[in-house]
This record gives C-alpha cells, sequence and structure tokens, in this order.
C-alpha cells in the first residue's frame, strides 16, 4: 500500500533529530550540568504516560552555526518524490515551516503509537485536501479527524487541526488507544525529568523499563546497551548551540547513589581504555590523521560525573572536531558544501 506523504513529513522532523542523536551518540556528547528550564507549553498536550518524549525548538536550532555545518557535510539524501510532491500541494516544507514538534512513543505491539504535536506555518485546508486523497474523515470526540493508512499492516495515521498554527499526528495499530490524559498535562515523573533539560532547544527523556528487551536499530540490538545500564531508571539528553559550538548532556538516573558510582567509574575506566586504544599506530591507520585526531579530543575533553544517584556525560562539540570526523567518513566528493542551509537536501516549492 502506498504510503501517504504525511507521514514522509513525521519521518523528515525525526530525520533531523535523528542526525544530531547519532552524532551524539557515535561521535561522543557538553558541558558539566543539565539545562533546567521551564516545560514549554507544546508538551502538556503529549499524553503523560508515554516513556519515550521527543521536543525540538526547530525555529531555534535552525540558527546553530553548528546544526547547519553538520547537516551541509552529511550526503545529501535522495529527492523523495511523495515528500516532493506534499510541498507541492500542500505549500509546507518542515525545513522551512515547522516551528516547534513535541513527540511521546509508546512501544505497544505489533507497532509503537507515536504522538507528534507540531507548531508552525500551516495551509490546513491543502493538508486536509491532501490526506482525503487516501484517507477518509470520521468524528470522534466529536471533532473531525482524518484517518490514513499506514505502511505497516493494520496500522493507520490520524490527523487534527488543533489550531491555525498547531497539528496533531497520531500513528498507531486501528483501534489502539493511547492512555488517556489526566489532570497533571505532563505527568509528574516525566514532568521531574522535562525540568532537569527544558532550557535546551532539543531535549528528550526515557524511561528505561520501557524500552522493550529485543528492540533493534537496524540490525544492532539495543539490549547490548541496555545490559550496561540496568541500574539506570531514566536517561536524558538535552542539546543546545553554544556560540559555534554544540552543547551535549547525557544523564543518567539511577537508582541509588551506589549504583550511581558503579556507572561512574565503568565511564571513567571506558574512557582510560578508549585513550589507549585511539594512541594506538594500528588503531590511527584505520582514520585519516584529522579524523583520528577528532576523536582522541572527545575522548579527552569529555566530562563524566556523579551526584548523588545521577551520572552525567557532557561534551562540547566543536567545528574542528566536526570536520575532523567528517575527514574520516564518507567521500568529500558525495557531501554537500559546507555552507549550506540547514535543510537543504529537500525539494523546495
Amino acid at each position: 500500500m502506498k504510503r501517504p506523504a504525511i507521514i514522509v513529513v513525521c519521518l523528515a522532523v525525526v530525520l533531523v533529530l535523528a542526525t544530531v542523536g547519532y552524532y551524539v551518540l557515535h561521535r561522543g556528547p557538553a558541558a558539566t550540568d543539565s539545562m533546567p528550564g521551564a516545560a514549554p507549553p507544546l508538551l502538556s498536550l503529549l499524553p503523560p504516560q508515554a516513556p519515550y518524549m521527543i521536543y525540538a525548538d526547530v525555529a531555534a536550532l535552525r540558527n546553530s552555526v553548528f546544526l547547519n555545518r553538520l547537516v551541509a557535510l552529511a550526503p545529501a539524501p535522495n529527492e523523495d518524490p511523495e515528500y516532493a510532491d506534499f510541498v507541492r500541494s500542500t505549500g509546507f516544507d518542515y525545513s522551512r515551516d515547522l516551528d516547534r514538534v513535541a513527540i511521546s512513543i509508546f512501544p505497544t505491539a505489533p507497532i509503537p503509537t507515536v504522538a507528534i504535536f507540531a507548531e508552525g506555518r500551516f495551509d490546513q485546508q491543502k493538508i486536509i485536501d491532501y490526506a482525503l486523497r487516501s484517507g477518509k474523515t470520521e468524528v470522534r470526540d466529536g471533532r473531525n479527524v482524518y484517518v490514513l493508512p499506514s505502511s505497516n499492516p493494520g496500522g493507520e495515521v490520524t490527523l487534527r487541526n488543533l489550531a491555525p498554527n498547531r497539528i496533531e499526528l497520531t500513528s498507531s495499530q486501528a483501534k489502539s488507544l493511547m492512555p488517556a490524559n489526566n489532570s497533571d498535562p505532563t505527568g509528574a515523573a516525566l514532568k521531574q525529568r522535562i525540568n532537569r533539560v527544558a532550557g535546551s532547544p532539543l531535549f528528550a527523556a526515557i524511561r528505561m523499563d520501557a524500552v522493550p528487551r529485543d528492540a533493534k536499530i537496524g540490525s544492532f540490538r539495543i539490549d547490548a546497551i541496555t545490559n550496561s545500564l540496568q541500574g539506570v531508571h531514566w536517561l536524558t539528553l538535552a542539546v543546545a548551540p553554544q556560540g559555534q559550538n554544540l552543547r551535549v548532556v547525557l544523564e543518567g538516573e539511577c537508582e541509588s547513589s551506589l549504583d550511581a558510582t558503579q556507572l561512574n567509574l565503568a565511564l571513567g575506566g571506558l574512557r582510560i581504555m578508549a585513550r589507549g586504544f585511539l594512541s594506538e599506530p594500528a588503531t590511527r591507520k584505520q582514520f585519516t590523521p584529522q579524523g583520528g585526531e577528532a576523536l582522541m579530543q572527545l575522548v579527552k575533553q569529555a566530562v563524566i560525573s556523579a551526584e548523588s544517584n545521577r551520572v552525567q556525560l557532557a561534551v562540547s562539540l566543536t567545528p574542528e572536531i566536526l570536520d575532523g570526523l567528517a575527514a574520516s567518513g564518507p567521500n568529500p566528493r558525495q557531501q554537500t558544501p559546507a555552507n549550506a542551509p540547514l535543510g537543504t537536501g529537500k525539494p523546495a516549492h
């Protein structure tokens, strides 16, 4: 069944977040404390029981010199004809028109339930007309909902217009229901973690007991990581531009201060091992000179700290580190120019 192009918009947003997340988790992390702040209003719409939550102030991230440089160095994605058709038909391009997005994920079976609340500049009638090409209108809770078929068997995508600048997208198995909202719009436990990172334009919170043990990213099994984090109950990630750099803080909240101390020592030991590994001539031959030096600088500057039952890994990603990592990656001839703006590679109007 043909995938509705509206799903491609969701995936495009996730792609931006995943691009940042890939470099955070695989290239390193930024400073020595969390980034506290008040929860953005858009988060009040998310189901409070969601075990995974992601928020991005896309408008603020668009101005990041580092992120624009990162996206420019990444291989340009192939043009998606469905997304191009969506842009032509609706006038909406996430790289220009999306301002803020909040995402919650429930690991329901056989496919996850994903709720997305987005703010930006939408021509809602054009989006509705486009959705009705392959979907239908239903009335749920007294409001019109536009239901589109999903590429997953038995799944569906629902679209609701909440305000002139706000829409809701939910992708789930047909007939499945997300936990109902309650009087606490963000959930007491989740709200505490959000307040520790909400001062950054991009942040995420994950409740570790909800991570499926058999989950995979491609061929990589998630349990290869979760098994080493048995004492960690929550993970939070905060990402914020800082001048020319990108500040990234990953924090694990453990069951006890003893678990936090043990994890802190284990991470410190891994850093010592990594420095020794990267100092070996045989290892450095696997990278360009710039790439090997960039990895060494990441390991050296990473700050690992523990306080009470929390362990924090923080780093500042610099343009020099990014250029060095890019030199050890794909052939530069396959990369886009380093001054290309954030969001390029998607078709314009």
